[in-house]
């Protein structure tokens, strides 16, 4: 299906690889995924696998790729600009789409419940939950008559019955699958060969490796080759020091008795000694040469709350009795009765377009207007980041040196090199802009948390961080996620939405 051979991708930007070297064999039925952490250039080989003209405008590169196939279907990570203005009726029936299965179409929207009798409405695209707008492209894309389909974080932002039905149509479909994914669950359930993309070194050198594994089996793998290769050096390292601290003794042995031989016949035997003393130490020389490396690994996410200091565990932050959630004229849900204290976790799940997001808005407001410091966490970041700054700029609050240099320091905890620090934001992956966020948090120390899938964007070796520092965090936290791990490990009650209100679930049935 396709075939690449020595790929090298250069970013014109900084002039720094992104790919290195990677020779990529995707055979009929592989379901293959890129990871690695953010701004790597995972969705710029995605896009480049499918046309190299969609990415010849900032990448530059070199390598061959043999594509043995002829239709595709992708979807990326945001809803493309042009569709905003679309109605779902231009967008299903518009006089381009006479590619469609018809049949498979009404199929998939009854499957991810979906009303096809919204096919034809006039509602605009750009109006959809980011979890709908993600639903309608799947229905749509999967009913052309493709056999490759690339897809750009298709785990974000959709619910977990859909979720789970996305699961499980990879796992079946005949289909060739590529996708960018930084969902654990989903890249276990789903993934046959890994693609892994990384930045060393200061994120100065590209490393890419590819596995025929599954991701557990990867990352496992990949954890315990690290470590024996780290201990066998740390090894190696002990005992070649412990050979060089003798023959260093051996060597100030011999040296003294070369000064302090006087007899011409001793000295020559002594000079002997000294000869073969220093023909060893060339040895050793070279020994040092052939040692394993010490391996190396992209640091992770360093990040840590402090200086928060929470409001009594006992005072209700946010109260809501019989409240009715609106969004414009329509009714979504009629009757929510929620509470959080101080130092509670909350999560919120339900179906995509059931209102979370806007319920986790109408908090934010409230809590606004009492006056609570808040750190916030929207879907759409372009809600708090201007895309013309830079990360520099929307993090220092004045021109101060000091301060300057701080939060270069912060940003590079975060994997951002000094030159990123700098560009525009608009420059910057969808994980470097949250991780942006994640880090105003931080500074900002804030007692309240309120996240819309914080962890959607950040890379599967940075989620562990990120799942510990929001559950180290000592204040209150309501999260809306369909992320089942985060959920787990950080929330300490769950609440599922629907028509009816809210309703505590277990974490057990997620």
């Amino acid at each position: 299906m396709l075939q690449i051979t020595h790929l090298t991708m250069t970013h014109e930007k900084d002039l720094t690889d992104l790919v290195s070297d990677l020779s990529l064999v995707v055979n009929k039925g592989d379901k293959v995924a890129l990871i690695g952490e953010e701004g790597n250039g995972k969705s710029s080989l995605l896009k480049w696998m499918m046309n190299e003209d969609l990415v010849s405008s900032y990448i530059q590169f070199s390598g061959q790729i043999h594509r043995d196939f002829t239709h595709y279907s992708y979807i990326p990570q945001q809803l493309p600009q042009e569709f905003e203005s679309l109605s779902l009726n231009d967008y299903f029936f518009g006089p381009s789409e006479i590619d469609l299965d018809y049949a498979a179409l009404y199929r998939y929207a009854k499957e991810l419940q979906f009303d096809s009798e919204r096919f034809a409405h006039a509602q605009l695209l750009s109006s959809l939950s980011g979890g709908e707008t993600l639903k309608i492209q799947l229905i749509k894309e999967l009913a052309k008559e493709t056999d490759m389909l690339f897809l750009d974080e298709p785990s974000n932002d959709l619910d977990l019955p859909t979720l789970k039905w996305l699961e499980h149509f990879i796992q079946n479909t005949p289909k060739t699958v590529v996708f960018v994914s930084h969902d654990e669950t989903f890249l276990s359930q789903t993934a046959t060969k890994i693609v892994h993309l990384e930045r060393i070194k200061k994120r100065q050198v590209a490393r890419t490796s590819v596995q025929a594994l599954g991701y557990a089996t990867y990352a496992q793998e990949r954890k315990d080759q690290f470590d024996r290769q780290l201990q066998q050096a740390r090894n190696e390292r002990l005992a070649h020091q412990k050979k060089l601290e003798r023959h260093h003794r051996i060597h100030q042995s011999v040296e003294h008795a070369v000064r302090n031989t006087h007899d011409a016949s001793a000295g020559r035997l002594v000079a002997k000694k000294m000869r073969a003393v220093l023909a060893q130490e060339k040895r050793y020389e070279k020994e040092a040469e052939t040692l394993t490396e010490i391996p190396t690994q992209e640091d992770c996410i360093r990040l840590f709350f402090k200086d928060i200091e929470p409001l009594p565990a006992h005072k209700a932050i946010i109260e809501l009795t019989d409240f009715s959630l609106q969004v414009g004229t329509k009714t979504l849900v009629a009757n929510i009765n929620f509470r959080c204290s101080a130092q509670e976790k909350v999560g919120i799940v339900g179906k995509n377009g059931i209102g979370k997001s806007s319920l986790l808005k109408h908090i934010y407001t409230l809590l606004l207007e009492a006056g609570y410091p808040i750190g916030y966490m929207p879907q759409q970041y372009q809600e708090l980041l201007n895309q013309a700054a830079s990360p520099l700029q929307f993090l220092t609050s004045s021109s101060d040196k000091k301060e300057e240099e701080g939060v270069l320091t912060h940003l590079a905890s975060l994997q951002f090199s000094r030159e990123e620090a700098r560009h525009p934001i608009s420059y910057l992956s969808g994980g470097q802009q949250g991780k942006l966020l994640l880090l105003k948090m931080v500074l900002d120390a804030c007692p309240v948390l309120l996240l819309d899938e914080p962890t959607r964007n950040f890379s599967p070796t940075s989620q562990p961080q990120v799942r510990q520092l929001f559950a180290d965090f000592p204040g209150a936290i309501v999260t809306v996620s369909h992320d089942r791990t985060f959920l787990k490990t950080v929330c300490d009650t769950i609440y599922h939405l629907d028509e009816t209100g809210l309703r505590e679930i277990r974490k057990e049935d997620l």
